[in-house]
Protein backbone atom coordinates (compact mmCIF):
# COMPACT_ATOMS: atom_id res chain seq x y z
CA UNK A 1 0.00 0.00 0.00
CA UNK A 2 1.41 3.25 -0.65
CA UNK A 3 1.83 6.40 1.10
CA UNK A 4 -0.90 8.63 -0.46
CA UNK A 5 -3.42 5.26 -0.09
CA UNK A 6 -2.84 5.21 3.31
CA UNK A 7 -2.72 9.13 3.60
CA UNK A 8 -6.39 9.33 1.78
CA UNK A 9 -7.64 6.52 4.01
CA UNK A 10 -6.51 8.71 7.41
CA UNK A 11 -8.07 12.12 6.07
CA UNK A 12 -11.40 10.08 5.02
CA UNK A 13 -11.86 8.28 8.55
CA UNK A 14 -10.66 11.46 10.36
CA UNK A 15 -13.74 13.52 8.08
CA UNK A 16 -16.01 10.62 9.40
CA UNK A 17 -15.25 10.80 12.79
CA UNK A 18 -15.64 14.18 13.11
CA UNK A 19 -19.18 13.72 11.10
CA UNK A 20 -20.36 11.39 13.48
CA UNK A 21 -19.78 13.34 16.49
CA UNK A 22 -21.16 16.80 14.61
CA UNK A 23 -24.58 14.33 12.39
CA UNK A 24 -27.15 12.75 14.03
CA UNK A 25 -29.15 10.13 11.67
CA UNK A 26 -28.16 10.50 8.02
CA UNK A 27 -30.23 7.57 6.39
CA UNK A 28 -28.30 6.49 2.97
CA UNK A 29 -25.38 8.53 3.70
CA UNK A 30 -24.71 6.58 6.69
CA UNK A 31 -25.62 3.10 4.41
CA UNK A 32 -23.09 4.18 1.81
CA UNK A 33 -20.29 5.05 4.06
CA UNK A 34 -20.37 1.21 5.57
CA UNK A 35 -20.20 -0.35 2.32
CA UNK A 36 -17.17 2.40 2.59
CA UNK A 37 -15.86 0.89 5.45
CA UNK A 38 -16.12 -2.70 4.71
CA UNK A 39 -14.13 -2.05 1.66
CA UNK A 40 -11.56 0.00 3.23
CA UNK A 41 -11.16 -2.60 6.28
CA UNK A 42 -10.79 -5.32 4.00
CA UNK A 43 -8.06 -3.45 2.31
CA UNK A 44 -6.19 -2.54 5.60
CA UNK A 45 -6.19 -5.92 6.79
CA UNK A 46 -4.39 -7.26 3.67
CA UNK A 47 -1.83 -4.99 3.59
CA UNK A 48 -0.79 -5.08 7.23
CA UNK A 49 -1.03 -8.97 6.41
CA UNK A 50 1.30 -8.33 3.68
CA UNK A 51 3.46 -5.77 4.52
CA UNK A 52 7.43 -6.78 5.66
CA UNK A 53 7.86 -3.04 7.22
CA UNK A 54 7.51 -3.75 10.97
CA UNK A 55 6.92 0.53 11.05
CA UNK A 56 4.12 0.45 8.98
CA UNK A 57 2.21 -2.39 10.73
CA UNK A 58 1.06 -0.82 13.08
CA UNK A 59 -0.63 1.91 11.41
CA UNK A 60 -2.52 -0.17 9.97
CA UNK A 61 -3.80 -2.39 12.24
CA UNK A 62 -4.90 1.81 14.11
CA UNK A 63 -6.65 2.81 10.99
CA UNK A 64 -8.25 -0.31 10.92
CA UNK A 65 -9.17 -0.68 14.40
CA UNK A 66 -10.39 3.19 13.65
CA UNK A 67 -12.61 2.26 10.61
CA UNK A 68 -14.37 -0.59 12.50
CA UNK A 69 -14.95 1.71 15.16
CA UNK A 70 -16.52 4.15 12.76
CA UNK A 71 -18.56 1.17 10.81
CA UNK A 72 -19.85 -0.27 14.59
CA UNK A 73 -21.44 3.53 15.34
CA UNK A 74 -22.67 3.83 12.16
CA UNK A 75 -24.29 0.00 12.33
CA UNK A 76 -25.56 0.97 15.53
CA UNK A 77 -27.53 4.19 14.76
CA UNK A 78 -29.09 2.56 11.81
CA UNK A 79 -30.10 -0.28 14.16
CA UNK A 80 -31.90 2.26 16.22
CA UNK A 81 -33.40 4.35 13.72
CA UNK A 82 -35.33 0.76 12.18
Amino acid sequence: MEKAEIKKIADYLTDLEEGLDKHGYRGLTDLGHVTKLHLVIMRLMDAAFQTKDQQLKPLLVTLEMKARKCKDCIEARLAVMN
